[in-house]
């Protein structure tokens, strides 16, 4: 990822998937975690606000989200929690009645990455699954590079290339894909599986409330 621009490293980097449980958070958690240990100031933010299950990975409290600094009811430096463990500062999301994607496609939304950019080497974004909801795509508008996650021998490869034709029918950089749990003794098999549906609708319900 750092050397995917040599000239000009990418400090704002997005992670995302094609559905739901390809184990983007973790993907997302891993590499702030990595690069904090080589002594870069790390921002991680939750950008799936719909779901917000981030808070479960840290034994810290959110005091308030992003949301809240959006709206004007918290200031930065009051909302984003330090990760002693990890070394890592963190934004959650919080709950929010407004359309998601209308927040990231704001101006207050870009403020807030031009405002952190002054003050981290990297801002982590973990995105929402971009085939269930149009956040990510909206979000890519606003990163330096992207990491897409692919959960091994799970998801169609057909669903992989749509996704990634929605990201690139945005002019968002993708730099490289991460492959996701793989089994090592399944590894003698070659290729996904098929017969898989493409009802992509299917694939956010009963993950988001809105």
């Amino acid at each position: 990822m750092l050397l995917s621009n040599i000239d000009n490293p990418p400090q704002v980097i997005m992670v995302s998937s094609s559905i739901p449980g390809e184990g983007k958070t973790t993907v997302s958690l891993s590499l702030a975690h990595n690069l904090a240990a080589m002594g870069r100031r790390v921002l991680l933010i939750e950008g799936d606000v719909r779901r917000r299950v981030m808070s479960n990975y840290f034994d810290v409290t959110p005091r308030g989200g992003m949301i809240s600094v959006l709206t004007g009811q918290q200031g930065f430096s009051e909302t984003v929690v330090h990760d002693p463990g990890g070394g890592i500062d963190v934004l959650f999301g919080d709950e929010t009645k407004a359309n998601a994607a209308d927040i990231f496609a704001s101006t207050r939304f870009a403020d807030l990455i031009a405002e952190v950019r002054q003050q981290y080497d990297h801002i982590i974004i973990d995105t929402p699954p971009v085939m269930v909801v149009p956040d990510a795509r909206i979000i890519a508008q606003h990163v330096d590079a992207g990491i897409f996650v692919v959960r091994w021998d799970s998801t169609p490869r057909k669903l992989v290339s749509e996704a990634l034709g929605m990201f690139e029918s945005v002019n968002a950089q993708i730099s490289g894909l991460v492959l996701n749990n793989i089994d090592q003794r399944g590894m003698k098999r070659y290729g996904y599986g098929y017969g898989y549906g493409y009802g992509y609708g299917a694939y956010g319900r009963g993950y988001y409330t809105s």
